[in-house]
């Protein structure tokens, strides 16, 4: 029996959704930041402690640590995204040989695509979703009526 290649979809959604929540927290953090430091400046001498320049400090490093994660994360999730994309495509090719194949999008549970087969037979926007280990199943566009 044949491998196919792995398809999991989950993992990078989640990376793009975890670089989400951390812009939302890097972004007013590194603002809260920046009106602090200003508002630090306009201090007099002896009003401007250690301790205040030391916290807003930390609240940019704690911003900067926070959006260099995001970029991590969304870096993670494009690629896994693109990466199971493309596995999806090969193990199609594997299963079914189609002659014209177009992946539109991958919804969570399914994919979307218009595909054509070797006997001619062509879906549009057909769900193809995935079996055990793997294995792409092609099922013609579910309609309500």
């Amino acid at each position: 029996m044949d491998e196919y290649l792995p398809v999991a979809f989950g993992l990078p959604l989640m990376s793009v959704a975890l670089s989400v929540v951390l812009l939302l927290i890097a972004v007013p953090l590194a603002v809260h930041a920046l009106i602090r430091r200003r508002a630090f400046a306009s201090l007099r001498d002896g009003e401007q402690t250690y301790a205040r320049r030391s916290s807003i400090r930390t609240e940019f490093i704690s911003a900067g640590l926070a959006s260099v994660a995001t970029a991590v994360f969304l870096v993670m999730g494009i690629t896994g995204y693109s990466t199971a994309m493309s596995n999806l495509e090969a193990n199609i090719h594997k299963e079914y040989s189609p002659t014209e194949l177009d992946i539109k999008y991958w919804n969570g549970s399914w994919a979307t695509a218009d595909i054509t087969l070797p006997d001619g037979t062509s879906y549009e926007d057909a769900q193809i979703s995935m079996q055990a280990e793997y294995r792409p199943l092609v099922e013609p566009k579910m309609t309500k009526d």
